[in-house]
């Protein structure tokens, strides 16, 4: 055994497990490629050398920090041309090498750190970042994430984040947020709904799910697909009854008033017909819509579908689950963190950082009042359209993720077989909430494309 200082470099695959579920054959054809072509011509580059190579991953050393920083950038930068995610974590200390393994503080908390990654991206530790000082070069921008809590590690551990955008994914958004211009228009009953739309091409209109913000959208996990969209669609969106910039007070809640709202939403930004974009209960909505108004829907593309919402399901478990935590949203709502709003936003989107679901239950907090979100939560439990399904004529594209934990993959595959003209896609995914660095999202975003493409035909 011989003990050295050195910078370790920890990687794996994001999602290699249900990767591998879905087409084992395709992700070793993959996983060897990027091998191949990208991570040992890096490490080779930049002074490293691989030295253990596990089923998902690997961990490779660097003599010096700044080259192992400067690595993980190249590798996600190269790895933009492929379908596969991988994720990163850097730290510097005492290792022990053992015949063909190789084990410490620093390959501990390098690994800790990777799992705590983005998809996509890395992290690197402070002390990691403090060593390589200037010798980083301008091309490596970090983004401060904060004192992380990682699994087996004591203390908290300071990291950075690789900033691959240059800035530009930051500024595209800001752009977006500025260019909207947020109108209001009346529903049937008189509530005032606030709309806008982005992005030039085809329109594409979003139904409304249970908690938004027009403004704080483009600042949530929602952002980064909501600018990809507009890249290519103009995207007409609008904030439900009680929720952001809409009536907060407003008399009733119902599926029926869920689709004047969005038929007020359809008149006021001048659309005829138009294909629909639906997430979560926005997809009930929406199929809800396509029923009654069959001429105004050329398709439909369902995330996070339901057929029957948590209370009307036959799982008295879940039933039960769902009551107990409506109960604690009720009375801890606005609570400092750990809140409620923290619970449901780790549900929404389990493999995000700690910082991104954070920031999402702040907004949760400022788009619905605790009062708003409870009724919300009743209406939405009580929903089902099994009858209605039957009803839609329009195509229908269902994406589901796989482990989701909010409305388990049955009810996306459920939505689906209730429709005549449907595809059901499970995606290697447990975010419900699927932002655009979710490393499903790229497939995603192809399936709508091509749906997209085939009903503006």
């Amino acid at each position: 055994m011989t003990r050295r200082i050195a910078a370790i470099l920890s990687l794996d695959v994001a999602g290699f497990g249900q990767m591998m579920e879905t087409d084992g054959d395709q992700t070793m054809r993959q996983l060897n490629e990027v091998l191949r072509k990208v991570v040992r011509p890096v490490v080779k580059q930049q002074g490293g050398s691989i030295v253990k190579l596990m089923g998902d991953g690997l961990l490779a050393e660097f003599p010096a920090v700044g080259d192992a920083i400067r690595a993980t950038r190249s590798i996600q930068v190269q790895m933009r041309d492929y379908a596969v995610r991988m994720r990163a974590g850097v730290h510097v200390g005492d290792i022990t090498v053992s015949g063909n393994d190789v084990f410490g503080d620093a390959v501990n908390i390098a690994a800790r750190l990777q799992s705590a990654a983005q998809p996509g991206n890395g992290l690197i530790s402070r002390l990691a970042v403090d060593l390589a000082g200037g010798s980083l070069g301008a091309d490596v921008t970090l983004k401060r994430e904060g004192a992380l809590r990682l699994k087996g590690i004591a203390d908290a551990v300071d990291a950075f984040s690789l900033d691959l955008s240059g800035g530009r994914a930051a500024k595209k958004l800001a752009a977006y947020q500025r260019a909207q211009d947020i109108r209001f228009a009346a529903s049937h009953d008189g509530v005032k709904l606030a709309w806008t739309a982005v992005g030039d091409g085809p329109p594409l209109v979003k139904a409304p799910n249970w908690i938004s913000h027009l403004e704080l959208d483009w600042q949530s996990l929602n952002g980064g697909w909501l600018a990809e969209l507009a890249d290519r669609y103009r995207v007409v969106r609008f904030d439900q009854r009680g929720n952001g910039l809409s009536d907060r007070d407003v008399p009733a809640l119902s599926l029926d008033h869920f689709v004047s709202d969005l038929k007020a939403i359809y008149d006021a930004a001048g659309i005829e017909r138009a294909p629909l974009f639906c997430k979560s209960q926005g997809a009930a909505i929406g199929a809800a819509f396509a029923a009654r108004y069959p001429e105004r829907v050329s398709g439909i593309i369902a995330m996070g579908a339901f057929r029957e919402g948590p209370l009307v399901r036959a799982e008295p478990r879940h039933v039960e689950l769902t009551a107990a935590l409506d109960a604690m949203a009720r009375v801890g709502w606005d609570d400092d963190y750990p809140s409620v709003r923290d619970h449901f936003a780790s549900v929404l989107a389990p493999d995000v950082s700690p910082d991104d679901q954070r920031r999402f239950a702040t907004i949760m907090q400022e788009s619905i009042t605790a009062e708003a979100f409870a009724q919300f939560r009743e209406s939405v439990g009580h929903l089902s359209v099994r009858d209605i399904l039957p009803k839609v004529r329009c195509p229908v594209l269902v994406l589901h993720a796989r482990g989701d934990r909010m409305h388990p993959v049955e009810q996306g595959r459920s939505f689906a077989a209730g429709i005549s003209d449907s595809r059901f896609v499970a995606l290697p995914s447990r975010n419900h909430v699927m932002p655009a660095f979710d490393p499903a999202w790229p497939q995603a975003l192809t399936l709508i494309e091509e749906f997209l493409a085939k009903v503006n035909r």
